[in-house]
């Protein structure tokens, strides 16, 4: 009977220990979004830093076991890795603000704050499994089979821990908090494994520290702000504004002088509400997305909002428009309010981004504005209607979900589009220069779907080479020149008095000839948007 327990003692720490292991790789993602975005270069950091440390663990474990093959050992290897997990919240936001400062380099700066702060953790956590192998070895015969049996443990619980991760305590729980949660199962884990073994005071001292770390997680739980009343969202409006000299990346809020309002981890975001003395502003990983003015809901300092509306310049016999991207809802609804006669649909990807919009931002609840939770290619694959307008707005500075940029799926949209339909995209890159090329490779597929395809950039007057939003207008048939547009577009404001002023973005609309020959068609095999958006 006690080898036995000392047997299972055994395999619950290797579980425990790949459980929290991969648990907390899952985690970090939302440890690095703040700062780095989630790029393909942030969980290539992520997962190449652990395979390193699982590298570097299974070798020095199985070393320090054949040197010293005691229970003493693996207690003290679950309990340092506890450790060092619940020192990645404590310590994150140093680190990282010292990468930023560093700042290496784009695809260098996640790889680097992912090695100190998840690095140790990894090495420290993959060593318990030699060790485990080494104390349960009693016969080199059966040598093959423990190992073997104790590995697969391992891998389940990082298979239970990752599911578990990703599909409930995410969604959930403040990524914080969930840390914390993690060093304490592991220290739990200790004080089971040494009960398991007959050290009692090893184990009371164990369990002394769980009940501490969870205690320390109920602490660090996310602000969740309260929720704005029908009255107070009707005082509210959208904007776009960083604070000057603030960090990119920065989650010290209230240094930049916002307030929380609300806080929360989705399973595609992380998701934040601050607010100042004139704005409340939404705010997903590194990026503020939405944003709106405290005393008109349907204001926003966001230049790219109001250019949105040149969709109704281009087709302003329009009687439907189609929003892939919610965020605040600012565009959605300010069709919504200007055109009258206009049936919008907007498509968004996570659930929690529709709630923060109709609680936060004044999202109207009217059946004229409907909203469905979906990824926007499989929207358009499923629902053959036909659309007067698409507006393409889930592309943002720091992460872009690259199947919405390829020719296939241009080719779907340009399917969904009733004849003489348009669609509009909210492009982030520069016109010209070593920051084009992101521009210049969404501009050269567009060209290879739609015959027509015109740009009007944000802040035109600012240097071609300065990044801002860019909004891309394509279609089948010619578009009219400028001149027309201008007369047509005071035709329209006298019908929609609220529509936005456009008068200048339709001046500035970019006449020049975009180069493409040096990037790349973008398309589902080849797609390398993250690549296009790092400037070496």
């Amino acid at each position: 009977m006690r080898a036995r327990l000392e047997r299972v003692s055994l395999y619950f720490a290797v579980f425990v220990s790949g459980a929290v292991l991969l648990g907390v790789e899952i985690a970090s993602s939302r440890v690095l979004a703040p700062f780095f975005g989630n790029s393909l270069y942030v969980w290539g950091a992520l997962i190449g830093v652990v395979l390193t440390g699982l590298a570097i663990g299974y070798w020095l474990g199985g070393a320090l076991a054949d040197r010293w093959p005691s229970i003493g050992l693996l207690l003290a290897a679950m309990a340092l890795g506890a450790l060092l997990v619940l020192a990645i919240p404590y310590e994150d936001d140093r680190v990282l603000r010292f990468v930023v400062d560093w700042d290496p380099g784009a695809r260098l700066n996640p790889l680097v704050a992912a090695t100190i702060l998840f690095g140790p953790m990894s090495v420290v956590l993959a060593s318990v499994t030699p060790i485990a192998v080494r104390i349960a070895t009693l016969d080199v015969a059966t040598l093959g089979r423990t190992a073997g049996r104790l590995f697969a443990v391992s891998t389940m619980g990082s298979i239970v821990g990752t599911f578990a991760t990703a599909f409930v305590l995410i969604p959930e729980l403040g990524t914080n908090q969930l840390l914390a949660l993690g060093a304490a199962v592991l220290f739990a884990g200790t004080a089971l494994v040494a009960a398991g073994r007959a050290l009692p005071i090893v184990g009371v001292a164990a369990l002394a520290a769980a009940a501490a770390a969870a205690a320390l997680s109920s602490s660090l739980a996310p602000e969740q702000g309260g929720t704005l009343t029908a009255a107070a969202a009707e005082n509210y409006s959208p904007v776009y504004r960083l604070r000057e000299g603030s960090v990119a990346g920065s989650t010290d809020y209230a240094a930049e002088g916002f307030q929380v309002r609300y806080r929360k981890d989705s399973a595609y975001h992380s998701i934040a509400v601050v607010e100042d003395d004139t704005a409340r502003y939404l705010r997903f990983d590194s990026s503020f997305q939405s944003a709106m003015e405290l005393d008109d809901a349907f204001v926003t300092p966001f230049g790219y909002v109001d250019y949105l509306s040149l969709a109704f310049a281009y087709r302003p016999e329009a009687a439907n428009a189609l929003y892939i991207g919610l965020g605040g809802g600012s565009a959605p609804k300010r069709t919504w309010r200007d055109f009258p006669d206009v049936q919008v649909q907007a498509v968004e990807l996570d659930p929690e981004v529709v709630d923060v919009a109709r609680r936060w931002f004044a999202l109207p609840q009217d059946p004229r504005l409907a909203v469905e939770v979906e990824d926007g290619r499989r929207y358009l694959q499923r629902n053959v209607r036909r659309w007067d307008v698409i507006v393409l707005d889930a592309y943002y500075a720091d992460s872009l979900p690259f199947h919405l940029t390829t020719q296939e799926f241009l080719e779907l949209v340009r399917n969904r589009l009733a004849p003489g339909g348009i669609v509009v995209a909210n492009i982030i890159g520069a016109l010209e220069g070593p920051s084009s090329k992101l521009f210049r490779a969404f501009y050269g597929t567009y060209r290879t779907i739609f015959p027509s395809v015109a740009v009007h950039p944000v802040d035109f007057q600012r240097d071609a080479s300065s990044i801002r939003n860019v909004i891309v207008v394509a279609g089948e048939g010619a578009l009219p020149n400028r001149d027309f547009l201008l007369e047509r577009w005071a035709d329209v404001k006298a019908e929609h008095p609220q529509a936005p002023d456009l008068t200048d973005a339709i001046r500035g609309r970019y006449e020049k000839l975009v180069p493409t020959r040096d990037v790349p068609v973008l398309t589902d095999d080849y797609a390398p948007i993250d690549a296009l958006l790092v400037v070496d």
